[in-house]
C-alpha cells in the first residue's frame, strides 16, 4: 500500500455525512479535542455516533458520571507535523487532547525521530494556553497490514515503520509527564485480515473502548488523583 492507494481508498470509502456529535449531556463536562486522520473522520461506519472519536467520548462520559464535550481536528490525510502545526495556531482550553495518527505518516515514511519531534511540539501547542497541563493520549498507530490482503513484503515494511512509530511515541510517554499511550485494541479474528472478520462498526467501537479507557483514567488522574481507577469491564 502507498500514499495513492491509500487516497484512493478514502475517496471511495464509506464515510458518515451527518453532522457530527460534539456534546453528551450531565454535569461538569469533560472537555476533549481530537486529532485523527481518516479514522476520526468515521471511516467506514455510518454516522457519526458510530466512529471512535464519539465511542470515546461517551465511554468517558459513563465512567466519570458527567457529561462531555468534544471538537475535531481532522483529515484523512494528517500528519503528526500537519497536526502540530495547525494546533500551534489555535487557542486550546480543553481538559484532554486525544491523538488518533499514523497511517499518512507510515504510507510516507516519515522517520522515527520526525515522529517524535511533531509529537512533542504537538503536545507543547496543546499546553500553550489555559492548561499547561492538559493531559495528552496517543493512540498506537493501527495495523494497517492486518486491515486487508496484500503482499507478505508489504505487511512487514508496514509493520515495521509501524513500530517505528509506536516506539517513538513510547519515548516520549515516558519522557513527558501527563502523556499517555493508549494500545490499539487486540482485535481477535478468524482470519488473517480484519476486514474478513470484522465489520468497522465493531473495530470502531473497539478502539474507543481502548480509548475511552485511558482518556478516562487520564482526565480522573488530573482532577482528581486519589481516584484513577477505571472498570475495564464496562
Amino acid at each position: 500500500m502507498n500514499l495513492i492507494a491509500y487516497r484512493v481508498e478514502t475517496a471511495n470509502a464509506l464515510f458518515p455525512d451527518d453532522v457530527p456529535e460534539g456534546e453528551v449531556d450531565g454535569p461538569d463536562p469533560s472537555r476533549m479535542l481530537f486529532i485523527g486522520d481518516s479514522a476520526a473522520s468515521g471511516f467506514g461506519v455510518l454516522n457519526h455516533g458510530l466512529a471512535v472519536v464519539s465511542q470515546t467520548a461517551r465511554f468517558v462520559a459513563r465512567e466519570h458520571g458527567s457529561g462531555c464535550s468534544w471538537t475535531t481536528m481532522t483529515d484523512t490525510e494528517l500528519t503528526m507535523a500537519r497536526a502540530a502545526h495547525q494546533l500551534a495556531d489555535i487557542s486550546v482550553d480543553v481538559d484532554a487532547v486525544v491523538v488518533l495518527l499514523g497511517p499518512p505518516d507510515v504510507l510516507l515514511g516519515t522517520t522515527a525521530t520526525k515522529w517524535r519531534e511533531s509529537l512533542v511540539a504537538l503536545i507543547e501547542a496543546a499546553r500553550h494556553g489555559a492548561h499547561p497541563e492538559c493531559p495528552v493520549i496517543v493512540s498506537e498507530v493501527p495495523v494497517m497490514y492486518r486491515f486487508r490482503p496484500m503482499p507478505l513484503v508489504v505487511q512487514r515494511i508496514l509493520a515495521l515503520q509501524i513500530n517505528r512509530l509506536n516506539e517513538a511515541t513510547l519515548t516520549v510517554c515516558e519522557a513527558v509527564p501527563d502523556v499517555t499511550y493508549a494500545p490499539f485494541p487486540a482485535l481477535e479474528t478468524s482470519t488473517a485480515f480484519i476486514e474478513q472478520s470484522l465489520n468497522w462498526k465493531t473495530v470502531h467501537s473497539l478502539w474507543g473502548k481502548e480509548l475511552g479507557t485511558a482518556t478516562a483514567r487520564a482526565i480522573a488522574a488530573q482532577q482528581h488523583p486519589d481516584s484513577t481507577e477505571i472498570d475495564d469491564d464496562n
